[in-house]
Formats: C-alpha cells, sequence, structure tokens
C-alpha cells in the first residue's frame, strides 16, 4: 500500500524555521531520509562569523545527519540556507529571497524561537516569537501555492489553566500591541513594566508563545494554518537513533547533572505525572499534521478551522510520576565518564526543606570542591556551576512542583486517519515504546551524543564508577556514624543511671 503522507510531500518545497535547533534538524533529517521532497528552504541567521550556508553546511556534520551522509549524501543538495533572523525586520530576508518563497513555497514549519525563559527581558521573547511569527504569516500571506503552514507553540502556553484543551484561548494582550510597546517604549521601561505584563505565566517564552498563538486567528484566517503544541519534549525513541538529542532542555539536562554526580537535590513533587514525549514522535506528527491540513484545504477551504494539536503523554505510558523519571528505577544505565560523584538525587516538595537540603547537597561540597581547586593552583569552578544550576531550578520549579492534563484527542483522531504504511514510517504511537529500553537509550545517548563519551570504554568508566560508589557509602555511613555516636553516647549514660539506681 501507498504511503499518502510520502505522496503529498513528493516534488513539495518546504520552508522552514529553526532548522539549526533540537526539531528543525530532525524534520530536515525525516525528510531527506524518508520523502521525496523537492527543496528545503532553511532561514538561518549568520552567527560567529559564519554565514549561514557556512552554519548549514557544519549542521550536515552532526550525528544526527549520519544516516544520509552513509546512504544518500547527495540528498543534502535539496537544502538551501537563506540568510534571515526571526529578530530582525522582514525576517532579515533580501527582497530576491522573499520573492522566492512567495512563488515557491507549499509546506512551511515555523520552530523557531526565542527560549530565553528571563521574565525581567522580555523584548527579546516579543520580537523573535511574536513579531517574527507575524511578519512569517503576512510573507506566506502572498503566497502562490500554500498547502499547509505549520507554526510550533508548546503545550505550556497556557500553562495557568489545569486542564489544557486543544482550543485556541484568549491572550493577555493583542499581540500587535505588545509589538508596538516593545518596539516604542524605552527598554528600561519595558523591563521594569514586564513582570506585570507577563502577569500569571511564569516566564517569558511561555508568555509569549500564548500571545504569538493568537496570531493564527487574526492573521491566519486565510491560510491553510495549524497549531503544534508538543509537551516536554525529550530524546528520540527510535529515529534516526534511539536516544538522540542535541539539548539539556527540562529533564534532560536534570539528568544529566544528576548522574554526572553535580545535582543531588531539586525542588519538585515526585508523586506528579510528567508529560514528557519523544522527539521523533512529535516530528512525525507533525509531518502528518501538515498532509492531513492540506486535504482539509483543499475540500473545504472557504470554512476552515485551523486545527490545535496537543501533543502529550496523557493516556499513553509514558505518563509516568516524576520520581520515576528522574530516578529511573530498576533500569540498568551506563555511567558517564565525567562523573564527579555518585547518583544521589533527591525530590523535595517544601521550600525551607529544600533550601537546607541545597545548602548542604550543594552550596557546601562547592565550597570544599573550589578550596581544593585553589590549593592545586587550579582555577574553581564549582560555585559557577551552581549558580548556573540554580538559575535554571528556579525556571524549572514552577513546571516540577504543578501537574496538568493535556487533552490530545486531536492527536488520535490524526493517528486514526494513517494507513498502515504511513503508521510504520511516520510512527508517533507512543504507547509502542518499551518504557524501560526508551529511558535507558536516553542515558546512554546522552553519553553517546551529548558528552560524546567514547562508548568503546565502557568497562572503565564502570570500573570507576563503582569505586565512586564505594566512596560514596563509605562517606555516607562515615558522616551517619557521626551524627548517632553522641546519641549512643548519652542512651548509655541514660541506661548506667538507671541501673545504678
Amino acid at each position: 500500500m501507498a504511503s499518502d503522507v510520502r505522496s503529498f510531500y513528493k516534488n513539495k518545497n518546504v520552508l522552514l524555521t529553526g532548522g539549526t535547533g533540537f526539531f528543525g534538524k530532525m524534520i530536515i533529517e525525516k525528510l531527506l531520509r524518508t520523502c521525496e521532497v523537492n527543496l528545503i528552504y532553511v532561514i538561518v541567521r549568520p552567527k560567529k562569523g559564519r554565514t549561514a550556508e557556512q552554519r548549514l553546511q557544519s549542521l550536515f556534520e552532526e550525528a544526527v545527519f549520519e544516516r544520509i551522509r552513509e546512504d544518500c549524501p547527495k540528498r543534502f543538495q535539496k537544502v538551501h540556507a537563506f540568510e534571515g533572523n526571526l529578530a530582525k525586520k522582514d525576517l532579515g530576508l533580501s527582497d530576491e529571497d522573499r520573492e522566492i518563497i512567495k512563488s515557491n513555497v507549499n509546506v512551511v514549519f515555523h520552530c523557531g524561537a526565542s527560549l530565553n525563559m528571563d521574565s525581567v527581558k522580555l523584548e527579546e521573547a516579543v520580537i523573535t516569537n511574536i513579531r517574527g511569527t507575524s511578519e512569517l504569516l503576512d510573507l506566506m500571506g502572498n503566497a502562490l501555492d500554500l498547502q499547509a503552514f505549520i507554526i510550533v507553540s508548546t503545550a505550556y502556553s497556557n500553562c495557568c489553566e489545569t486542564t489544557i484543551k486543544e482550543q485556541f484561548y484568549e491572550p493577555a494582550i493583542d499581540p500587535d500591541l505588545l509589538v508596538a510597546m516593545t518596539e516604542k517604549l524605552n527598554p528600561n521601561t519595558l523591563n521594569a513594566i514586564s513582570t506585570g505584563l507577563i502577569g500569571k505565566w511564569p516566564n517569558s517564552y511561555v508568555f509569549t508563545k500564548a500571545v504569538a498563538e493568537h496570531l493564527i486567528l487574526s492573521k491566519g484566517t486565510r491560510l491553510p494554518m495549524g497549531l503544534f503544541r508538543p509537551a516536554i519534549v525529550t530524546s528520540t525513541a527510535f529515529e534516526p537513533f534511539p536516544g538522540w538529542s542535541d539539548n539539556m532542555y527540562g529533564p534532560l539536562g536534570i539528568l544529566l547533572y544528576s548522574h554526572s554526580g553535580i545535582l543531588r537535590v531539586v525542588r519538585c513533587n515526585g508523586k506528579f505525572m510528567s508529560h514528557t514525549v519523544p522527539g521523533d514522535m512529535c516530528i512525525n506528527a507533525i509531518l502528518c499534521l501538515a498532509w492531513d491540513i492540506s486535504k482539509k484545504w483543499a475540500s473545504w477551504s472557504n470554512d476552515y478551522v485551523p486545527p490545535v494539536v496537543n501533543f502529550s503523554a496523557n493516556g499513553t505510558k509514558l505518563l509516568i510520576p516524576m520520581d520515576k523519571y528522574i530516578h529511573l528505577t530498576n533500569i540498568d544505565t551506563p555511567p558517564f565518564k565525567i562523573a564527579m560523584w555518585y547518583h544521589m538525587l533527591y525530590l523535595v516538595k517544601n521550600r525551607y526543606s529544600y533550601i537546607l537540603a541545597k545548602f548542604a547537597l550543594h552550596t557546601i561540597p562547592a565550597y570544599l570542591i573550589d578550596a581544593l581547586f585553589s590549593m592545586s593552583k587550579k582555577k574553581p569552578k564549582m560555585r559557577k556551576i551552581y549558580a548556573k544550576l540554580e538559575k535554571t531550578s528556579e525556571v524549572l520549579c514552577y513546571f516540577l512542583m504543578r501537574e496538568w492534563i493535556i487533552e490530545n484527542d486531536n492527536v488520535r483522531e490524526l493517528w486514526e486517519k494513517l494507513g498502515q504504511e504511513d503508521k510504520q514510517i511516520f510512527n508517533f504511537d507512543i504507547d509502542s515504546i518499551d518504557l524501560n529500553t526508551y529511558l535507558s537509550n536516553m542515558i546512554v545517548g546522552m553519553k553517546k551524543f551529548i558528552l560524546k563519551e567514547d562508548m568503546t570504554k565502557l568497562k572503565q568508566h564502570k570500573q570507576r564508577y563503582t569505586r565512586l560508589r564505594l566512596l560514596h557509602h563509605t562517606l555516607k555511613y562515615s558522616l551517619l556514624g557521626v551524627a548517632v555516636f553522641p546519641l549512643y553516647k548519652m542512651l548509655s549514660r541514660i541506661v548506667r543511671k538507671k541501673t545504678l539506681i
């Protein structure tokens, strides 16, 4: 049976923002490996003295594209870079590139965003996430043959709600008004009022994403639009390799630093359910959503309603408590070569208990280790590391101390529309995952793809980690003995006095 989704992408021209990010890389890889697309245009900003084209070519050297390099390297010729920037006026595109986009592009995946979660610095998030989206909508409004346009947001854009439905929510402020304020106000004035503007949202990222979603209704009603909201995206389940990731966002960062023996306590309610989803399944769902939108648009474009798709773990085997996810109970995982200490992570709900535990398990060790570094004439670094971890923990705390129901009925409906071949090629059925294998591959992937450690030396790494385990337990029971000994002496005196009486 032929693949309807692959047939849709055959000879199509695709435009992609955020092409150098996690989602962007996977979309490029999946399209090149499985679909006969004509061209993939990627908007890339110059960075650190490198042109857009140079950045694109260096992208193809990364591990995620290994299968393309080995099996079909000529397909990289289908990918072209446009020099641009979502934070610049008119997306930073030249007039010539804008004409090429309007004349040729059939499918758009808007994955680019500012991930800055600093609630004080609102300007960057507004300009990139809202104005950038608005200008892309304006550009594609003049496209000659646009068949699908997907905006990637986040399931937590409306995290102020305890139940997040697959629907559009009323924004806290009009998108155009917020952009105008950001452009006209003095930066210091904007920073001063940013907390009031963001209001009940925990940071500028989710706030601007919530506002940007409304642009689909205000500017995209005459376009074949769709909104895709992934939950907490982690490493891949199957493609292009199990466990692949290129970042340490969210739970991946917690796992990496805790398994490195650095992070030892996190403020978190371990009993709350975690909506983590594999990166490759998100991409498969996005690609299938574009196919479904094109069909709907072709058949009833006059009264077309943009779909909202929440890609979450709701109702699947991946909806597990955070403590099981973070502790990886009863799962054999390879140790990291860089591990400084044996893995130990406490999840603490109470704020004051967390402050005490953090002082004992982070602050004191940081000062002790830095003192040793100074005595050995090495540059102290642990206090800086823990300062960065503390800042990240503050951002994550909001999400680790709350629980949401994230409805995903539209994902299930989309899955049922696929034929058997498409379900195999574009699998986004979370229940097809073996949970323990998935979690184990996550650690293996961090070791291999993020830390880039030599997997052939796993035996030596395990031997070293065994020594760290011995040191950990020796120290733990020694400290326990020191703490218990005074109590033992006191009880002994009481017993002796009673015996004498």
